[in-house]
């Protein structure tokens, strides 16, 4: 109900306030943080897809269909309610499960729009290629300010719920005789678990990181002029481009311009980003085993959302950090800001299409490597007459 009454005063700022994100960006521009203008602006654009919002980009068209809000709001209440129903109830917890929610009802909205968009495009798949610089971004930077925003108010709420709860329940917790401990894998057992856990989540992100390396490198993303079928235009939509691990195109122009500056940040972010998710997960696991293990749809959900933000993350990064490349046509040349912002789609995009095979197979591994539960070690008692010998 929280993120639902977030997601209410967003949809009454975008109907009741009318905001040309151009005019926020130039003023801020002016002032001399135009990063901060251009992140403003991409916020605030993030509305102009709700039907009937008043916030635009200058003179772009009004909404004139409210399936994609509609979309964006079954999506979102139906993964919020999913993650948050098979997870811990911690502050901190809710607030990753609501954040992780939110972006992925933003990136499969988004996918929504752009099956609609070549579908009602009368060249059909062709009209893939037409959007391969330009692709729209709905539901993505709403799903981000309300994942972040959501998140704080969800978290704040299940405090003071818990706090209410807490002080009910304080003479009641006096009169209780103590609680039974709860059964869990010794340290090393659950060392070994966490690891492997994470060890099988990752294989689908290494996997996808090599194809997308050796099979879709050097795609339309670097040469505009290159044809574009329907199948490779697909993939370039769900295909997040810095997650392309492989060896250079020519090992012996390292030194060029165009080869390190395309490979090299390729490789980069394809081996964090293979790194955080396996790190994250063996952290997630490893506290499981203290806090107790959500359910398998609760894995997979927990692990999907945590796929999309680090590729988030990553994409920011990797674009704020590395130099952008003479891409065509040379006209083109956007600050890193504004580089590392479109990451922001196409990493949501990718880990909603193929980040819920990293829930899966966590989900598998820890339950086909569940291990042995023992109980808490008692003293044995000491026979009579033993301590004479």
């Amino acid at each position: 109900m929280a993120v639902v009454a977030v997601f209410a005063w967003f949809y009454s700022f975008a109907l009741a306030v009318p905001v040309d994100t151009g005019s926020v960006s130039s003023l801020w521009q002016a002032r001399g943080h135009a990063w901060f203008g251009a992140f403003l602006a991409r916020v605030l654009d993030g509305l102009s897809f709700l039907w009937g919002s008043v916030v635009r980009y200058e003179y772009a068209p009004a909404p004139e269909s409210a399936w994609p809000a509609l979309v964006f709001v079954v999506l979102l209440s139906g993964l919020v309610y999913a993650s948050i129903r098979t997870g811990g109830d911690g502050a901190y917890a809710v607030a990753g499960r609501v954040l992780g929610a939110s972006l992925l009802a933003g990136g499969l909205t988004n996918l929504c729009v752009i099956v609609e968009d070549v579908v009602a495009s009368p060249f059909g798949a062709a009209q893939l290629s037409a959007m391969a610089w330009s692709r729209p971004d709905d539901g993505i930077w709403l799903a981000l300010s309300l994942g972040v925003v959501g998140g704080v108010v969800a978290a704040h709420v299940v405090t003071l719920v818990q706090l209410a709860a807490a002080v009910s329940a304080r003479a009641e917790r006096e009169d209780s005789p103590s609680s039974a401990k709860v059964p869990k894998l010794n340290r090393a057992q659950g060392r070994v678990r966490a690891v492997r856990g994470a060890t099988w989540g990752v294989l689908p992100t290494l996997a996808l990181a090599l194809g997308g390396g050796f099979v879709w490198d050097y795609g339309p993303d670097v040469y505009s002029d290159a044809a574009v079928d329907a199948r490779q235009g697909w993939v370039h939509v769900v295909w997040f481009a810095h997650a392309s691990l492989a060896a250079p195109d020519d090992p012996y122009s390292l030194g060029g311009t165009f080869d390190t500056l395309i490979w090299l940040p390729r490789t980069l972010s394809s081996v964090v980003l293979v790194a955080l998710i396996w790190l994250a997960i063996r952290l997630v696991v490893a506290r499981w085993q203290r806090d107790g293990e959500p359910s398998m749809l609760g894995v997979v959900m927990l692990c999907w959302g945590m796929v999309a933000v680090l590729a988030v993350v990553v994409g920011l990064v990797e674009g704020a950090v590395f130099p952008v490349p003479e891409l065509a046509p040379p006209a083109y040349n956007p600050p890193a800001y504004i580089r590392a912002f479109d990451n922001v789609a196409d990493a949501l995009r990718f880990a909603v299409f193929f980040g819920w095979a990293t829930g899966v197979a966590v989900a598998l591994a820890l339950r086909l490597s569940g291990g042995t539960v023992t109980e808490p070690e008692t003293a044995e008692p000491v026979p009579e007459g033993s301590m004479d010998r």
